[in-house]
């Protein structure tokens, strides 16, 4: 395995521990505006409803810290891009640099999910070449890696595999997190402006 599989694996198994000192440092180092929250908030919003349509299509087994897939998901957002998922992340993570108000934070949130996609994604999609190699190949040449297409490749479009009830479950932890983000941001924002006021 090569060095960028192996931090691609890396990233892979820690990817929901990693973040938690970016989360610290958002915390008590934003300073966010009306205007940040305005911005910020829709680019969250627009992302997590990317990450249930595309958990409708793949399911909850993207929580397992081992690699593992039973087929290929092709349908979907997965007809518009390769990492649905990692897109709705990144539209996340933007939101969060923009109500953050603080131009160093989001340059080093930037670097670290910058080095986790260009890792993750390599790692990943290697295993689903060795899993699927031919229909892998197929839908590789089809369909972008990473920036959408606005129109869905005709050749993967289907339904969902799942219900939206059971997308939303899954995503408990997801909202859960995204939701104490926010409360810490704005509290440690709100003890900031009153230290001062």
């Amino acid at each position: 395995m090569d060095l960028v599989k192996k931090i691609g694996q890396f990233f892979f198994v820690w990817r929901d521990k990693l973040p938690v000192p970016l989360v610290l440092g958002l915390a008590s180092c934003a300073r966010p505006r009306p205007a940040s929250w305005l911005i910020g908030l829709p680019l969250i919003v627009t992302g997590e409803c990317l990450r249930i349509w595309g958990l409708m299509h793949i399911g909850p087994k993207t929580r397992t810290r081992e690699i593992s897939a039973e087929r290929l998901i092709t349908s979907g957002p997965y007809s518009h891009c390769r990492n649905p998922l990692y897109l709705a992340n990144f539209v996340k993570i933007l939101g969060f640099m923009v109500i953050s108000g603080n131009a160093l934070f989001a340059a080093v949130a930037a670097m670290f999910y910058l080095l986790e996609f260009a890792t993750m994604i390599p790692y990943e999609e290697g295993f689903l070449a060795e899993q699927f190699p031919d229909a892998h190949k197929c839908y590789r040449e089809a369909v972008p890696a990473f920036i959408p297409t606005l129109e869905a490749n005709p050749r993967f479009i289907a339904a969902p595999n799942f219900t939206l009830a059971e997308a939303l479950k899954s995503e408990k932890r997801t909202f859960a997190s995204t939701s104490l983000i926010l409360v810490l941001v704005a509290i440690a924002a709100f003890f900031r402006k009153e230290q001062t006021a």
